[in-house]
């Protein structure tokens, strides 16, 4: 009986079987095996990628094709591997698919070459890849994914701004949208952008996917940007979705690599003054009164300057006014790149501390920063005006803390009326007035005295008291941060602990001055000493400072003094248990 026979022959299932599994391992030997090759298309753009299916009949073990050949003219962007065997109405297929993404290496027609595998070749597939001079002629409406590169001007200076965007347009649903880095040599790159949009172009509605850098080159010659590559994968449509099928086709575009005329910076240009910008600024802020200066306080000056088209870093320092009228304390600068919708702004603030080194009017110098306008081409100069200020001495304020003793009456009498012009029938008014005051302080001490009497322990617990711990707490931690300011040189901040400290050790009176405050505690030696601190800071002739050991050690001894005295003995009163002084 022949093999055809017995594969029709119903009546026999067991040959049946055995049929089937003769004709699975007839397909799947080497013999019927073929490899075949199909791309999704034969013509393409220098910046687009076909996919390749490379198809062996039969179920391929773990090795696959050789694929370098293909690297001559191609870069292999991705590949994978799949497997499959069905057995449909009475036919079984079976078959291993290897999936390229390549992408042209050069433009013209390029020859996919045959592959082997197995003991099989593939057909060879010619590919015709076009210009992307040629792609711009064309309608943008014909193409369903293409990019966009646009650089905003093509001759520029060393370290001024090139504008680069970068464009993605898509009228198909894409997902796991991706962009190679942009690597410059010999460039500071900022990204200032990203955007997401929609365009209709020709009647066909795009997504325009935007980047934005902002580029900086650091030496002369010819420039190169290299070209990107966005990458990105088709949304399944419902057919194509499935359990191992959760993303589309890849889709590659590279953008247009662009070469740029850097020149280098002008010869009559210093190099300190080298900043190309469309647009340079200076303002400054206070923060303090003006109109309330006073020799010894210090006020807070900042200055902020920004350059369009630049970094931060490329800033240099400001030249700060020098004086024998002032003293100027910098604090560190503040470097700053934002980003703006026409790309880098960098913004560098300057704060200084300015003390007054004497009474009347003092003038800020000027302050100038000369800059390479990109626009005109040629050195501007953007200016802070000169300004003058109004210093008082500090006795001035010691004068309106303690007002003098004869204006003292118009606490007492009417502003509207002097002394003299007091009538009769007021004077007997204010007699009967002290008369009345008098005697009700009069009562309020006798019942305050019997009261005592009465309940003395009651009353010694109501006596006002000193908060000792406290106060001791306060002058000790003032004390050690005056130390530590001594020591770092900081003498602006402990003047002004020192002063602090002199509330706390004066209680009810306080002081302006360090040299007040040394004659009410009547200690000569603090007095040499602080005049020695406003010697070293208000003077151009400044002497050291030798005494500050010493110092601290009387500001300790004055809060000792402070802090432990007995509250009874400052309000007059005798122990109500006097000790025996004999023993």
């Amino acid at each position: 009986m022949s093999i055809t026979n017995i594969a029709f022959n119903k009546r026999h299932p067991i040959l049946k079987f055995l049929t089937i599994v003769s004709l699975f391992f007839i397909c799947n030997s080497p013999l019927f095996a073929m490899l075949t090759a199909t791309a999704d298309r034969t013509e393409i753009y220098e910046n687009e990628t076909l996919e390749l299916t490379i198809r062996f009949g039969g179920q391929a073990q773990m090795n696959e094709p050789d694929f370098v050949s293909l690297k001559t003219d191609f870069e292999i962007i991705s590949t994978n591997r799949q497997q499959q065997y069905t057995w449909n109405n009475g036919q079984a297929e079976s078959y291993t698919d290897w999936n390229l993404t390549l992408l042209p290496l050069t433009t013209g027609k390029l020859l996919i070459p045959s592959l082997n595998y197995a003991g099989h070749v593939s057909n060879a597939i010619e590919i015709q890849v076009r210009k992307a001079s040629a792609l711009a002629n064309q309608k943008p409406a014909a193409q369903a994914i293409f990019s966009e590169t646009i650089i905003d001007k093509t001759t520029s200076y060393v370290q001024e701004q090139l504008l680069l965007t970068q464009r993605l347009y898509t009228s198909v649903s894409l997902t796991d949208y991706s962009l190679t880095p942009l690597v410059v040599e010999d460039a500071v790159i900022e990204q200032v952008a990203e955007n997401q949009f929609q365009k209709r172009i020709d009647g066909r509605d795009y997504l325009v996917i935007e980047l934005r850098y902002a580029i900086f080159p650091q030496v002369g010659g010819m420039f190169s940007i290299p070209s990107q590559r966005f990458g990105a994968f088709e949304v399944p449509t419902r057919r194509q979705f499935g359990l191992f099928n959760r993303r589309g086709s890849q889709v590659i575009r590279v953008t247009e690599e662009k070469m740029i005329k850097i020149l280098n910076r002008p010869t009559q240009v210093p190099s300190f003054q080298w900043l190309p910008s469309s647009k340079v600024e200076l303002t400054e802020t206070w923060n303090g009164d003006l109109g309330e200066l006073r020799v010894g306080e210090p006020i807070t000056r900042t200055i902020t300057m920004s350059a369009e088209g630049q970094t931060g870093a490329q800033i240099n320092p400001l030249e700060l006014p020098s004086s024998s009228d002032f003293r100027l304390y910098p604090d560190q600068a503040q470097i700053e790149t934002r980003k703006t919708s026409i790309g880098a702004l960098g913004v560098r603030i300057e704060s200084m501390a300015l003390v007054p080194k004497r009474e009347g009017q003092i003038t800020l110098p000027s302050i100038e920063v000369n800059w390479w306008n990109t626009r005109t081409k040629k050195i501007e100069t953007t200016s802070l005006e000169s300004r003058t200020l109004n210093v008082q001495s500090s006795a001035d304020l010691a004068n309106m803390s303690n007002p003098p003793l004869q204006q003292g009456k118009t606490i007492i009498m009417s502003p509207a009326k002097d002394v003299n012009d007091i009538s009769s029938d007021s004077r007997t008014f204010q007699l009967l007035t002290l008369s009345l005051s008098a005697n009700v302080l009069l009562l309020c001490g006798l019942i305050a005295l019997l009261f005592w009497r009465t309940k003395k322990d009651s009353f010694e617990a109501m006596l006002p008291s000193i908060p000792a711990h406290s106060k001791q707490a306060n002058m000790k931690q003032l004390v050690d941060a005056i130390q530590k300011q001594m020591q770092a040189n900081d003498l602006l901040d402990a003047r002004a602990n020192l002063l602090k400290w002199g509330q706390l050790v004066l209680q009810n009176s306080s002081s302006v001055t360090l040299q007040d405050l040394a004659s009410k505690l009547n200690d000569p030696v603090l007095s040499r000493g602080f005049s020695q601190l406003d010697q070293h800071l208000y003077h151009a002739e400044s002497t050291e400072m030798s005494d500050q050991n010493l110092i601290i050690e009387r500001l300790k001894m004055h809060s000792k003094e402070a802090t432990y005295a007995d509250p009874k003995k400052q309000l007059g009163l005798q122990p109500l248990y006097p000790q025996d002084t004999s023993r």
